[in-house]
């Protein structure tokens, strides 16, 4: 049985366990980007849809990768909990223009088999309204105790999980020193016209789970340097809900680091920290059609070239 921990004590190890896995993998010698980009299907779905679905993913060439299908280009090919089907891109370069192109062509044909095979249309949009009851198409525990919670936190969460997709933009963290100046400029970025929420989502968010969604609580801090940002998030998440406990990670059954880590991608603020990478994600971006997107992504790579 693990010793009990203080939130103090608890945000001090685990900020030491940060820095030295983060000493492990960095510098990096370039910078890659990536995105995650989902897509809305126009009507209800089941898990049996989703049954079919993978089908034609597999058939399309997908290998099976966990619970996922990974395709020969790079790409991991998943669902979210609305039947929401989400493109996640290998890493990528800044001037891979290419690769990228190849990538949209890539989502465009498979979202286009999918509707001449099933009749299943992905739409690239943000919201749909109506949702929040649909049945739920990923029964793992992971998404069963988020609905549960959800049911309970807030008057629109349900609506999220259902009725929203997005486009996370990924940037790797080459070396320390950038991790706050990355950050910040992901902050601004989130609250931008840009590339921000539609007012349609910001409403579902703010009226989603208070403890885990939201700008980071440090986006409008002074912060002096990359240690501070990484035990300012370590704090905010000790005091999130851990899922199927009803309590904060510091009150939690299990208070390792790993369980650390897993609880950490249950929280879905504008910005996020991942140490897989490691990467800073924004979060903030609506769904669109994949030619608006081609141009989205091109203003992301210019500016993000600039910070370092």
């Amino acid at each position: 049985m693990e010793d009990v921990y203080t939130e103090k004590s608890l945000a001090e190890r685990f900020c030491r366990h940060y820095l030295d896995t983060l000493a492990v993998c960095l510098p990096k010698a370039y910078r890659t980007y990536g995105f995650e980009y989902e897509f809305l299907p126009a009507g209800m779905l089941g898990i049996q849809d989703m049954v079919r679905i993978d089908r034609v993913l597999e058939k399309l060439g997908g290998q099976q990768s966990g619970g996922d299908r990974k395709f020969e280009n790079g790409m991991l090919v998943t669902f979210e909990p609305g039947g929401q089907i989400e493109y996640c891109s290998p890493p990528l370069h800044a001037d891979e223009v290419e690769k990228f192109e190849e990538l949209l062509a890539f989502i465009g044909f498979v979202n286009e088999r999918i509707r001449s095979s099933l009749g299943i249309e992905y739409l690239g949009i943000g919201f749909l309204p109506g949702r929040a009851n649909y049945p739920l198409c990923l029964r793992s525990p992971r998404y069963l105790q988020l609905h549960r919670r959800l049911a309970r936190a807030g008057a629109r969460g349900h609506e999220m999980m259902k009725g929203t997709a997005s486009i996370h933009l990924h940037i790797s963290i080459g070396n320390l020193d950038e991790l706050l100046p990355l950050f910040y400029f992901l902050c601004e970025l989130s609250r931008s016209e840009g590339f921000g929420m539609s007012s349609e989502r910001r409403d579902i968010w703010n009226h989603t789970d208070p403890t885990r969604s939201g700008p980071p609580p440090c986006c409008s801090e002074t912060l002096s340097g990359p240690e501070p940002l990484i035990e300012r998030l370590i704090r905010y998440a000790l005091q999130v809900v851990v899922l199927g406990e009803e309590v904060p990670f510091e009150q939690s059954t299990d208070r390792s680091f790993s369980a650390f880590l897993y609880h950490m991608t249950t929280i879905f603020t504008d910005v996020r920290f991942n140490l897989k990478g490691p990467t800073l994600e924004l979060r903030t971006l609506d769904s669109m059609p994949v030619d608006n997107f081609r141009t989205k992504w091109l203003q992301f790579i210019d500016m993000a070239k600039t910070i370092r």
